[in-house]
């Protein structure tokens, strides 16, 4: 199995007037969400109807932790943790909650799973044919 990928053209924004260069940029499919992977493994419908539960039970309780400002770590698959922000100010104490602009929430992939981009093999995408 490999990773495909699509050529694309790029101009830089800071050079107007140079010429574009070409990039590789990976071809994704079609979205999966979570309720075509539970009917993918409908065959052990059981055992996912429970890791479903399991799954949407843990959501809220990452949720709520995120909320309360801890780190979640996810054993071998990622760490997720609240990031924010924020204007600057010349005092410390000119600066509260107010000054913060934007809050997200960082997601990291642990090593095994950033180990995998080692591993794919890379294929070209045939471009399009034109209609004849």
């Amino acid at each position: 199995m490999s990773v495909e990928f699509k050529v694309i053209q790029r101009s830089n924004p800071q050079a107007q007037s140079a010429a574009p260069f070409f990039y590789a940029m990976a071809v994704r499919g079609k979205a999966l969400d979570i309720d075509r992977l539970y009917e993918l493994n409908s065959a052990a419908l059981r055992y996912v109807r429970v890791m479903f539960t399991v799954l949407i039970r843990m959501l809220n309780i990452i949720l709520r932790e995120l909320k309360e400002g801890r780190v979640i770590r996810l054993a071998k698959l990622s760490t997720f943790a609240v990031s924010v922000s924020s204007s600057g100010h010349s005092t410390d104490e000119e600066v509260n909650a107010n000054s913060i602009t934007k809050a997200r929430i960082l997601y990291r992939a642990e090593k095994e799973l950033r180990d995998m981009l080692k591993l794919p093999q890379f294929k070209k995408q045939n471009p399009p044919r034109p209609a004849a």
